[in-house]
């Protein structure tokens, strides 16, 4: 298991070439104007094979290149956003705070997606005197919406077991010992998860994961007082993990 989140985002589309490793350009915008809309999907454990710890308490903001506030578009709060994610359709302003609206100058991240365990599909039905090895992945004969990670291998009973249905406890059948792992998984609020996912490159089956992204929009709002010249920040993301 990584110890850290592995963070990446994407401009436009989930498509692994979208990936941003480049300077965003919101191009020239006249005052009193907005600039293009830009939609950002940011990710946790894109595409890797063993979890990661998930984000939490994950906000957003602008702040300038070198973390500071004194860049106007910072300073005065020409950003706005909207989670997609949680299915938003109004505009927070971000930046340096202090405004009626949003007086901290952060927003909230989130999502309502939800990421599917990529063990459920091979997991192996349970059965009677059977010997699973360490690290196998067991089901129910009957579905229950959970698999059960064999944590010290043996060979199982002549009769099914009581299935737990906590996810994160463990439990003993004969010679076995099972961890409980919910199949299907949501987020909490300010939450990014960072489960093991198989996501392709082209970001067709990203719902499958869809407990690993958030997606948000975002535009500057331009004022008549704007400056003529050149704005450079950086679009943050701030976030705490254990």
């Amino acid at each position: 298991m990584n110890n850290t989140p592995i963070v990446s985002w994407y401009e436009g589309t989930n498509e692994f070439s979208k990936k941003v490793d480049y300077t965003v350009n919101y191009g020239t915008v006249d005052a009193s104007s907005p600039s293009p809309q830009k939609t950002f999907f940011i990710w946790n454990n894109r595409g890797v094979q063993e979890d990661c710890p998930k984000m939490e308490e994950v906000t957003f903001t602008t702040r300038d290149r070198d973390g500071g506030t004194t860049v106007e578009a910072v300073k005065d709060n020409w950003f706005r956003v909207k989670v997609d994610s949680l299915g938003e359709s109004g505009w927070t302003e971000v930046g340096k705070g202090g405004g009626t609206q949003n007086p901290t100058g952060l927003k909230d991240l989130g999502t309502t997606g939800t990421t599917t365990n990529k063990n459920a599909a091979t997991a192996q039905v349970w059965s009677k005197e059977k010997t699973f090895t360490l690290g196998a992945y067991v089901k129910p004969t009957t579905a229950n919406g959970f698999i059960y990670k064999v944590i010290n291998a043996g060979t199982t009973s002549d009769q099914e077991p009581a299935w737990g249905k906590i996810d994160g406890n463990t439990f003993v059948d004969a010679g076995i010992e099972y961890l409980t792992v919910k199949i299907d998984k949501t987020p909490n609020a300010k939450e990014i998860l960072g489960l093991a996912n198989d996501t392709k490159e082209d970001g067709s089956n990203a719902h499958l994961a869809g407990g690993n992204f958030v997606q948000i929009t975002v535009y500057a709002e331009v004022p008549m007082t704007a400056s003529a010249g050149k704005n450079s920040l950086v679009q943050r993301v701030s976030y705490r993990y254990v």
